[in-house]
């Protein structure tokens, strides 16, 4: 009986390690928009970077060769739509809203098609 009791504690510890050991790591299916999306066309030497926050704030950065322009955004998701408005800065109003319709390939895959029909695929940094 000492040594089923042993067994059955054994396995119950066993079973705790393994649920502790899931805590903190991000699901292979989580597709939220929040993190680091980076594409880039090594190609023409051009790329971009979104920087999502989860208060709905972030940045976009435009890369031509070797140089880089940053805008901070507002964004929100809604319905497959990435709707984003840059804030603090001299090219777009605020109350312009760029929308884009996107997708996920898998949780670190964001494709977002533009206004004109272009996908574009980001990978998650």
């Amino acid at each position: 009986m000492k040594k089923f009791f042993t067994v059955l504690a054994i396995l119950m510890i066993f079973v705790m390690v393994l649920s502790l050991a899931g805590c903190g790591k991000k699901a292979e299916s989580d597709n939220s928009l929040v993190g680091t999306w980076e594409y880039m066309d090594e190609e023409n030497g051009i790329g971009a970077v979104y920087v999502l926050n989860e208060d709905g704030t972030g940045t976009y950065t435009v890369i031509a060769g070797e140089e880089e322009v940053t805008y901070e955004l507002k964004y929100e998701e809604a319905d497959g739509h990435l709707l984003v408005s840059f804030v603090n800065n001299e090219t777009f109003s605020e109350d312009d809203v760029f929308d884009s319709e996107f997708h996920f390939e898998d949780a670190d895959t964001l494709i977002i098609k533009d206004s004109f029909g272009e996908e574009m695929t980001y990978i998650r940094k």
